[in-house]
């Protein structure tokens, strides 16, 4: 047999080349082919034929087949058009589910893609953002080596003397700031008196970032130590629209009212900026900036750089080096010989982190970074989601299209050409795709608010996202629509006319390949449902837990006098001004309130190096919550001696070994010789979240050792919330009339300290929800496919004395063997998955079987329903009808 030439060339030539001379020019083409194999060889003469046929692909042959190059006409256009609604018309059920299907799948992937989107652009506006840098310590953690097994503490927070020191002796830095968030200071202009939120920074600020000046001098701002910069929202809450430059404000830090003059406005932080602010003062104004802007050894201040272009990085990590060494080194050394660590050992060292990576970098704490993890997890889920509603889309397109089979045996028996069908089922799986997209879009736009809520986003639909979004949908609309039309349509179109219209044709469809897929749908469905309810089981275990002490009915209110002598006076005369109320039960004070901060000292104890959490509190502390005392009693106001002696937890007492504690002294500050006395033992209770320990931890009232009081705990009546707080605000303005009120409920801060775990376990409540309904559309598909496929068999079975519930259990049965094997896929898959996700926490729900009981039992409840209307349609049918089908 003589080989032949390239097929594809050969249709191409037949193609492009007109009837007429298309017969002539394959003779020559042929002829000279065989003459090439017996001189060149085949596979030469092969390339010699495909250039040979790319010679006649020319105008003066192009022109000539010009009308036969056309594809569509316009009366062809609109005819499928007409076909491509009525069809859809007429199969309402399957078409309605199919946009459904899909454009859930487009807005679930939108939505997806537009958090993802919002996370990579975080502090992407900064004009200079490749040139600044975080400065973060990387230190030698012995406390943290003995308790968590980290040797090294990675931090955001350095020394305040760095900043100056950095910009003075490295090179390669132009500007360098500290930017210290504060907290809560009181504002004050006329009559107008609110709690605010104050930023300490430098005036380097304004050279680094490119935050909008929208009135001031650039140039000029903080020249002088008592300014301050405002945002809009400061000057529209307190200025009533009038320009706020030049004016005199009050601050209140800490109890110290100071006079500050507005000399700039400057633009709100975007919602994608890493640091954010209100009120912009200098850094000389933060309290205790004096006694420690020289000292070397207190970390508690975030700064950045911004170099010069084309810096050396090799040499400025160099110079940060030598800085280490010339402000540290002796301290580090004296540290390295009384803890005897080895001299390999790197005790301390700068690091750096690229503004435009801070938001996405885990490694170090920050106010609003983010685990990229999440949003590789959420990108997986939203493209197999997408994938499933595509696979879905093709089976209901399947399982539709075996009913056109006598169409298209009509249309090829009048001369329809395979091109023409292939067109026509293309077009119509596009455009029932193309309203799939818009009324996804459509669902993006009315869900975007809702999804801004569960992630605690202010994601905005316009402008480059909008066109990008809708440029992504259109992309994959169009394959999707192309795909899911191409393969009925090839099935279709190559039917033999007479096969169809002589009834030998069967409308068998093998579907085999959908059932992998089904199962792959349906196993992320169960990985996310058993994940949801481990989350919900989790997050219901931390709010029901006993925590050892009673957090309900109790307000905090903070003094906003800081730590110093006032807080205690008003928080005595608040107790005494509440006495006789009878909706108070109990006043207290503390210096730190749950979930508002902590404070941890070291110590030495017998050699030794410990640690323990430590808090001011006054006598009404431990009733007031309801703290169980296991050993001794409670502080004494009575007794003189109680100001110096310790109230300790059980971890403590287990920490140090003690067998009687209340015999023991623990001289904590190490400034006598006998230490403080133990006059109780109070039961492990949870000051900190569930996701840590419950560590070391002592009481004190003695203010000289730890501090003043700052937070106000009130206890009310059960039931007397609403006539309480009225009273409390009374009370507050005779009390603190220069000071607004503001309080929280100790309930909520304790449930707020899990609030990026709810945000997270309400998207995977939404992703399940989305899982679970296109997973349901892909199975109802299938159940269609199977329904056809056994339309004779069912009609057999009925003949035979076969009952409705016997069909039903055969049509269904396979697909609950389907939903079994996705469970069985995914139950070692989900236990994994949350073994990662419990381990975060200190205290977690145990991963029990019931959960997985309960989870297969819903999932295989739903892929029941599902599949049912087609199980019950089919069984229904007279068999009569049925024996005529193939």
């Amino acid at each position: 047999m003589h080989p032949e030439p390239p097929h594809r060339f050969t249709r191409f030539l037949e193609w492009f080349c007109p009837p007429e001379l298309c017969e002539a020019i394959l003779g020559d083409l042929y002829e000279q082919f065989e003459m090439d194999i017996d001189q060149v060889g085949q596979r030469r003469a092969n390339r010699r034929y495909r250039w040979n046929v790319i010679r006649f692909f020319r105008p003066g042959i192009l022109f000539r087949n010009r009308n036969r190059i056309k594809l569509f006409n316009n009366m062809m256009w609109s005819n499928y058009l007409k076909v491509a609604f009525r069809n859809l018309y007429r199969r309402r059920l399957y078409s309605l589910i199919n946009a459904v299907g899909l454009s859930i799948g487009i807005a679930f992937c939108g939505l997806i893609y537009l958090y993802i989107q919002n996370e990579k652009s975080f502090d992407k506006f900064q004009t200079n953002g490749d040139r600044i840098f975080r400065i973060e310590e990387y230190g030698y953690d012995d406390w943290g080596a003995k308790e968590t097994g980290e040797l090294y503490r990675y931090s955001a927070y350095v020394q305040i003397p760095v900043i100056p020191t950095l910009k003075a002796e490295v090179p390669q830095v132009e500007f360098a700031t500290r930017f210290s968030p504060h907290g809560e200071g009181i504002f004050t202009y006329g009559d107008k008196i609110f709690n605010e939120e104050i930023t300490f920074t430098d005036k380097d600020f304004f050279q680094i970032f490119s935050f909008e000046l929208l009135e001031g001098n650039r140039e000029k701002l903080f020249n002088d130590k008592n300014e301050v910069v405002i945002t809009p929202s400061i000057v529209e809450k307190y200025f009533d629209g009038e320009s706020p430059l030049g004016k005199t404000i009050e601050l209140s830090i800490f109890g110290d009212n100071q006079p500050y003059v507005v000399t700039g406005v400057i633009e709100e932080a975007p919602a994608n900026s890493s640091i954010t602010y209100s009120l912009l003062i200098p850094q000389e104004n933060r309290p205790f900036f004096e006694q420690s802007k020289d000292r070397w050894n207190n970390f508690n201040t975030p700064s950045f750089v911004m170099l010069y272009k084309n810096a050396d990085m090799e040499q400025f990590e160099a110079n940060l080096d030598i800085i280490v060494e010339k402000y540290m080194g002796e301290n580090l050394e004296r540290w390295r010989e009384d803890s005897s660590l080895p001299e390999d050992l790197e005790l301390f060292k700068f690091k750096y982190t690229r503004f435009t990576d801070i938001h996405m970098d885990t490694k170090v704490e920050w106010t609003r970074s983010s685990d990229p993890q999440y949003s590789y997890i959420l990108g997986g889920i939203a493209l197999f989601i997408l994938l499933i509603a595509c696979i879905n889309y093709i089976s209901l397109a399947l399982t539709t299209s075996a009913s056109r089979r006598i169409e298209v045996g009509i249309r090829k028996a009048i001369g329809a050409q395979r091109n023409q069908l292939l067109a026509q089922f293309s077009f119509e799986s596009m455009l029932l795709a193309l309203i799939s997209m818009i009324v996804g879009l459509g669902l993006i736009t009315v869900f975007l608010p809702y999804f801004n809520e569960f992630t605690t986003k202010e994601i905005v639909l316009g402008g480059p996202d909008l066109i990008r979004l809708t440029l992504v949908s259109l992309v994959i609309t169009l394959l999707v629509g192309f795909l899911s039309g191409g393969y009925p349509a090839l099935f279709l179109s190559a039917i033999r006319p007479t096969q169809v219209l002589k009834g030998n044709f069967t409308g068998r469809l093998n579907a085999g390949f959908t059932k992998p897929l089904v199962i792959l749908q349906f196993t992320l469905s169960a990985v996310l449902i058993i994940s949801s309810l481990i989350m919900y089981r989790q997050m219901k275990f931390i709010t029901t837990k006993d925590l050892g002490y009673e957090s309900s009915q109790v307000v905090v209110i903070p003094t906003q006098v800081g730590y110093n002598p006032e807080g205690n006076r008003i928080i005595a005369n608040f107790r005494n001004a509440l006495n006789n109320e009878p909706d108070i039960e109990s006043v207290s004070g503390t210096t730190t309130a749950f979930s508002q901060g902590w404070s941890r000292n070291g110590y030495k104890y017998k050699g030794e190096d410990k640690t323990a959490y430590v808090f001011g509190v006054d006598p009404n502390y431990i009733p007031l919550l309801n703290i169980e005392i296991l050993e001794g009693r409670n502080f004494d106001p009575a007794i003189a001696s109680d100001s110096n002696a310790l109230i300790v937890n059980e971890s403590l007492v287990r920490d140090l070994g003690w067998e009687d504690p209340l015999a023991e002294r623990l001289n904590w500050r190490e400034d006598s010789l006998d230490g403080h006395a133990i006059i109780g033992v109070v039961k492990d209770y949870h000051f900190l979240s569930l996701e840590s320990g419950i560590y070391p931890m002592f009481l004190s009232i003695n203010n000289d050792d730890v501090g003043y009081l700052n937070y106000i705990l009130v206890r009310i009546r059960p039931g007397a919330i609403d006539n309480a707080m009225g009273i409390l605000k009374e009370k507050w303005k005779d009390i603190a009339p220069d000071k607004p009120f503001d309080y929280t409920f100790l309930d909520e801060d304790v449930a707020n300290q899990y609030a990026s775990y709810k945000r997270w376990m309400n998207i995977m409540g939404l992703a399940t929800g989305f899982a679970i309904l296109i997973s349901c559309l892909g199975l109802f598909g299938l159940a269609g496919i199977n329904a056809v496929n056994r339309t004779k068999e069912i009609g057999i079975r009925k003949v035979m004395g076969a009952e409705i519930h016997n069909i039903f259990v055969l049509l269904n049965r396979q697909f609950i063997w389907l939903a079994l094997i996705s469970f069985i896929i995914a139950t070692p898959l989900s236990y994994y998955l949350m073994n990662q996700w419990l381990s975060e926490f200190e205290f977690a729900v145990e991963i029990s079987w019931q959960i997985f009981a309960i989870s297969m039992l819903a999932g295989l409840s739903i892929a029941l329903l599902t599949v049912s209307y087609h199980a019950i349609r089919a069984a229904n049918i007279n068999p009569s009808e049925t024996l005529k089908y193939e």
